[in-house]
């Protein structure tokens, strides 16, 4: 069986266990029009990539992605800053349509906006990379607001160590890659979040309920879509700078 072929059936497994989830754990009701949209179209560009990655690489974004993203979720849900609507506040569905969205944000980082950077030929050296990053991360705390209350011990631990893998997988990449994981970032979560907590109710957060917090959208989406892409290329023993199959 063809790399091709394993991951389109790797992906129409984590559609059916995502559909699954979201009926058991109450959403169907919840779900808007936008978010049914956003979640096809994420589930079509999921497809897209599969067609050109590696088995290893599929399987160790979904997994990578999964682990960051339930860590997380379940430091907010149980600080209180935001929560879930569903069935006894159960958020694994949360866990896998963020599975989506960081899959979505990969594919079109190194399918899009890497590649655009690259033609452009913008170009910094590497050392300016983890001096951007700790800009953005800076940005965490200073615009943190009212939800300094929840932001407890275990989200600072995450976001420290976050920021510490972060800052030594940002040396090992070029500018255009290391840019671009960071602009797809910012992408595709803002869409994201207020689709999932505004349009469709699924989460709120509790102190934003007309838009998502400034912190997440800018600081912390980066800090994990980043997390993200160098953990898969960690477990699947591929190059950093290597998108779309060649390095």
């Amino acid at each position: 069986m063809s790399d091709r072929l394993r991951n389109l059936l790797l992906i129409f497994l984590f559609i059916i266990v995502t559909i699954f989830t979201a009926f058991h754990e109450g959403y169907l009701s919840l779900i808007s029009l936008p978010f049914w949209l956003a979640v096809i179209g994420g589930f079509l560009i999921s497809a897209w990539l599969a067609w050109t990655i590696s088995t290893k690489r599929l399987l160790s974004l979904i997994l990578g992605i999964f682990i960051i993203e339930y860590i997380k979720e379940t430091i907010g849900v149980r600080s209180g800053m935001w929560k879930y609507h569903g069935v006894n506040e159960l958020y694994i569905f949360g866990v896998w349509a963020w599975v989506l969205g960081g899959l979505t944000a990969y594919t079109l980082s190194i399918k899009i906006v890497i590649r655009q950077i690259q033609r452009l030929q913008l170009s910094l050296p590497r050392w300016v990379n983890p001096i951007i990053l700790t800009v953005i991360s800076l940005l965490i705390p200073l615009t943190l607001g009212d939800y300094w209350s929840g932001a407890g011990m275990l989200f600072w631990l995450l976001y420290t160590a976050l920021f510490i893998a972060g800052i030594y997988s940002s040396l090992r990449m070029d500018f255009p890659v290391f840019a671009g994981i960071i602009i797809t970032a910012w992408i595709v979560g803002n869409p994201s979040e207020y689709i999932g907590s505004v349009a469709s109710n699924v989460w709120t957060f509790t102190y934003n309920p007309g838009y998502p917090p400034f912190f997440l959208l800018v600081g912390c989406w980066p800090l994990e879509i980043l997390a993200q892409y160098s953990l898969s290329a960690l477990l699947a023993d591929e190059p950093l700078n290597q998108i779309g199959g060649k390095s």
